[in-house]
């Protein structure tokens, strides 16, 4: 059994930590082979949350302790670069505030990666405790499905790059320091992780079988700003990483394209706004025929319908591969055109600010309650 850490960063959730501490206590994992972090940079009771919780984890027989900070520099990554220091694992486990681990995600998370040495990481499914509270609930978690079984499992099948989630992840922790940890910028720290271990020649593992809990947002305006905010990150990696991945010796010509579509995968909705909306003018406006208009086209039905129906066929598939095909979630396939249309335009605004290395939507926290109720 080897020493693991497990290093949670949080920021004022006082309503879904105290859960995450909690599960901690029913790990079958060893209690002396375990250490838990917990990275907060809190300045509301939610630092009362974690001493009264810490104190707990401690007396149970699981060594535990808080790293905090006077400021919050560098936001999370700062955070989690700080609390890096008190890690003694050979293993991390990051999760975020609101993370629920099963009991055997350990243990199942380490005999997996002792088979796959070259492996540096493992990412766990995303698991969703409050999918049934409403419309929106649902839908997020059925497109966080879609992503998983796409992105995911998909790329993991074929050897291709994908970007782990800080929440849900297992890491070697001499990797995770040979490739300098988190980059002190606004950007998106889980890409930026993921971009600098496969650019050191490492691999993950994705493992489908272990799935971990987490609270989805249940309102449309805070699953709009979560999207503007990783879309704004995303840009800042490929501002970071661009050059560095094309002119990379030691990686591979798949591994590069692999990369580069990993990256651009967000902003396919703001390729679709432009080349869209630019015909749309040119029809309007007289500029071309609208016989000759791009809507016309038959390479245009196709580019637009296989994408849909690629979507739709893997909403299916995901939902197949938990044991969810039911009517109450079949009918949620046709809404994710509707989900998709209502990202476009905060998710094309977290572009810009990206570009344009503007704050933004940088410090949007999606509000969580523990219970799946908006945030009181």
């Amino acid at each position: 059994y080897p020493m693991v850490s497990i290093l949670i960063a949080t920021f004022n959730e006082r309503y879904v930590i105290e859960r995450s501490l909690d599960a901690m206590k029913s790990l079958d994992y060893p209690k002396d082979k375990l250490q838990v972090v917990v990275a907060d940079d809190s300045n509301d009771q939610t630092t009362d949350v974690i001493d009264a919780k810490v104190r707990d984890l401690n007396e149970s027989g699981i060594r535990a302790i808080i790293s905090r900070r006077p400021t919050r520099e560098h936001f999370k990554c700062g955070a989690l670069n700080k609390a890096m220091e008190s890690v003694v694992g050979e293993y991390v486990l990051l999760l975020d505030a609101d993370s629920i681990i099963p009991p055997d995600t350990i243990t199942k998370g380490i005999d997996t990666m002792e088979k796959h040495p070259r492996a540096s990481f493992i990412s766990f499914r995303y698991g969703h405790y409050n999918r049934n509270y409403n419309f929106v609930t649902r839908l997020f978690a059925l497109t966080q499905d879609i992503g998983d079984t796409l992105s995911k499992m998909g790329a993991y099948q074929i050897d291709a790059p994908f970007s782990l989630q800080g929440g849900f992840t297992l890491v070697r922790a001499k990797d995770l320091r040979d490739v300098g940890q988190w980059s002190n910028e606004r950007i998106a720290d889980d890409t930026d992780i993921s971009i600098k271990l496969y650019l050191a020649g490492k691999r993950g593992i994705y493992l489908s079988n272990v799935r971990i809990m987490a609270e989805d947002p249940s309102t449309l305006e805070a699953w709009k700003k979560q999207v503007a905010r990783t879309s704004q990150g995303w840009w800042r990696c490929i501002a970071k990483y661009g050059r560095t991945i094309l002119g990379a010796r030691d990686v591979s010509i798949r591994k590069k394209i692999g990369l580069v579509l990993m990256l651009m995968a967000p902003f396919t909705s703001l390729s679709w706004i432009i080349v869209t909306f630019l015909s749309a003018f040119a029809v309007v406006f007289n500029l071309v025929p609208p016989a000759n208009s791009l809507f016309n086209s038959p390479i245009y039905v196709v580019v637009t319908a296989v994408p849909i129906a690629v979507s739709m066929a893997s909403g299916a598939w995901a939902l197949w591969v938990q044991g969810l095909m039911t009517a109450r979630n079949l009918i949620l396939i046709p809404a994710l055109g509707y989900a998709s249309g209502s990202m476009l335009t905060l998710g094309s605004m977290g572009f810009f600010y990206g570009v344009f290395d503007r704050m933004g939507f940088f410090l949007y926290r999606t509000p969580k309650s523990g219970s799946g109720e908006a945030a009181k």
